[in-house]
Formats: structure tokens, C-alpha cells, sequence
């Protein structure tokens, strides 16, 4: 889910983010392929929904939550706080993509389920089209890519840098512009996008760190750094950055990101 804390209003969608995906193939060593967004619905199971909670979550007539993977959508509320800008309109639209009689194809995360015990799948209508490709596409989310359930992945980066070049949905509201660590609240915490000076790189033993702002750390875990590159990562040294994660406020005023993959991270301008 998606939190915000500026005040909504119009803009252009930030240009600097057209290089989110030359960061993330450089810290890779990779190259990219032309994204596939469809599957074949004969491979996938098929279930009814009874529900569409929100942008990215559905209740399934059995009564599994599903989280969509590869999308974060806003929140629709909180403890009585009203619905984030959009919130309502991508649960409207999530649930106008189902398929006849609430019909949804479902495939398996490697990570099947998330500490709230919801299932995690990517998840398509009758015909094959991925539906966190779609509220990508159309501006009513941000891609996260969450280890280790990294499956089409650049279906959907295309996706929303599709959005971001047409200025769609949330790239139109300056209420989700990446934030400055200065900017941030005491004991913020959730999914962000932060914007700021690499002010220094180290390699632990209980990861690969990159420091922004001097008070959020990146956290690469040991599991993921086959997918970074040491050398790209020294040379964010004193550069700007982007990362987007979720917050975990910490002891001392500063807090940790978790980076499992180099499609949550981008240089700036």
C-alpha cells in the first residue's frame, strides 16, 4: 500500500525517472528484452472474486485475500483517515478488468503468501492480461519489485514508464513526488519514494548498505546482492538517487529500506 505526505496537486511527471531502468540494468549486467505481458490462460488457475478491497487486493469467494504482486496502489483508509488521491478510483478500476462473473486467472509467487498470510500472485483476467500491467499502465500504482517474486518484471517497468512519460494518475499529483530525507516525519513508516545523496556505500556482513541523506539505509540482504554489482553501486557515491521500499523507522532518528532488487532504485537528474 501506498502512503503520501504532501499536499495533492498537478504536475509533470519527474524525466529523471525515464532512468530507472538504465540504473537498474547497469547494476544487473544485464540487457533488456522486449516485455511480454500475457500468458496462456490454460496454464493458470482460475478463481471467482467476491471482493475488491482495494487497488492491489482482492477476497476470493473461498475467502484468500490475493495481493496483486508488482503494484502498489494507494490507500484506500486508515483509522479514519480519508482515502489517499486515486485510492478510489484504481479499486474502481481493478474491478472493472475482472473477468465474466468475477472471473481471474492466478499465478503462484515464489513466495506464495506474505506476513499477513494473503496470497501473493500475479494475477490476470480470462483473457491473459496481467492486471498489474494494466493499472500500471494507466497511472494508478507504482511497480515494487519484492524479493524474490520478481516474474514479469519488465512487463511491468514498460508499464508504468508508459504512465510516467504521459504524466497518468499518480505521476500527475505533486502529493507522490519522492520526498527528501530531510522531509521525512518522526517514525515514518510504509512504502516511499525517497530522493537523495548517496553519502556513502559499505559492503557488512549483514549487508550491502547505501546510505542516503546520512538517515535512510539502503539494505541490500545477502540473498540479493547477486543481482547489484559492487563497482555500480561504489560509483552512487555523492550522486542523487531515488529508492522506493517501505520505511521501517529505527532507534536514533533514522531508518532502514529493504532493496532487493535494482528496479527499486534510479539515479536522479
Amino acid at each position: 500500500m501506498l502512503r503520501a505526505a504532501a499536499v495533492p496537486g498537478r504536475r509533470q511527471a519527474h524525466k529523471g525517472l525515464a532512468l530507472f531502468f538504465v540504473l537498474g540494468l547497469a547494476l544487473a549486467g544485464c540487457s533488456r528484452a522486449a516485455p511480454e505481458c500475457r500468458v496462456d490462460p490454460a496454464a493458470l488457475e482460475s478463481a471467482r472474486v467476491k471482493a475488491v478491497l482495494d487497488g492491489d487486493t482482492l477476497r476470493l469467494a473461498g475467502g484468500d485475500k490475493v495481493r496483486l504482486i508488482g503494484i502498489n496502489t494507494p490507500e484506500t483508509d486508515g483509522e479514519g483517515v480519508p482515502p489517499q488521491p486515486l485510492a478510489e478510483e484504481a479499486t474502481a478500476v481493478l474491478a472493472s478488468m475482472l473477468g465474466p462473473g468475477d472471473r481471474v486467472l492466478l499465478q503462484a509467487g515464489i513466495d506464495p503468501r506474505d506476513r499477513h498470510d494473503r496470497r501473493l500472485a500475479h494475477v490476470f483476467d480470462p483473457s491473459g492480461r496481467n492486471l498489474a500491467a494494466e493499472l500500471l499502465r494507466r497511472g494508478f500504482g507504482f511497480h515494487v519489485a519484492v524479493s524474490p517474486n520478481f516474474g514479469w518484471l519488465d512487463c511491468l517497468q514498460a508499464a508504468e514508464q508508459e504512465a510516467v512519460s504521459a504524466g497518468r494518475g499518480v505521476w500527475s499529483l505533486a502529493v507522490y513526488d519522492a520526498s527528501a530525507v530531510g522531509q521525512l516525519a518522526p517514525g515514518q513508516r510504509g512504502f516511499a519514494r525517497i530522493r537523495d545523496r548517496v553519502t556513502h556505500v559499505s559492503f557488512k556482513d549483514n549487508g550491502w548498505w547505501v546510505q542516503l541523506g546520512g538517515k535512510v539505509g539502503l539494505r541490500i540482504k545477502p540473498a540479493d546482492q547477486h543481482r547489484f554489482g559492487r563497482a555500480a553501486l561504489r560509483a552512487l557515491e555523492g550522486r542523487e538517487v531515488e529508492a522506493r521500499g517501505w520505511l521501517v523507522p529505527m532507534p536514533g532518528d533514522w531508518w532502514i529500506m529493504s532493496l532487493g532488487h535494482p528496479a527499486m532504485l534510479a539515479t536522479g537528474r
